[in-house]
């Protein structure tokens, strides 16, 4: 990771990835950080367009501190994904209480990701 760009403490960052075309994309997702880590999940479950294309391939995070390339890998522990929406909770929660709900019902939880910062390999 960049060192001037720390994940975990953006409210929120934009997700750049090529779609099928070739024409890059964009969307807008709230991280939270866990143990060092930062997650992403999609709000919409595994079949939502931004997961299925970043899930086998690199993007790029944008946020307001710069760029970080990025890989993703799906997270299955229960015990971790637990973490996630408390995490999720204590940093939208008080203001988003409704979509704070959505994010950790148990669809969006299938779509839980850890961020690894840096050039694929």
């Amino acid at each position: 990771m960049e060192p001037a760009v720390h994940l975990g403490h953006q409210m929120q960052v934009a997700l750049h990835v090529e779609g099928a075309n070739g024409e890059p994309r964009t969307c807008e997702l709230w991280i939270v950080e866990v143990s060092g880590a930062a997650y992403l999940r999609a709000l919409s479950g595994v079949g939502s367009w931004w997961y299925r294309h970043v899930t086998p391939t690199a993007a790029q995070l944008w946020c307001d501190e710069g760029v970080v390339e990025a890989r993703f890998e799906p997270v299955g522990d229960p015990v971790l994904l637990d973490r996630i929406d408390a995490a999720y909770e204590q940093k939208y929660g008080l203001g988003w209480p409704g979509p704070v709900g959505f994010i950790t019902a148990p669809e969006a939880r299938r779509a839980t990701l850890r961020v690894i910062t840096g050039p694929s390999t």
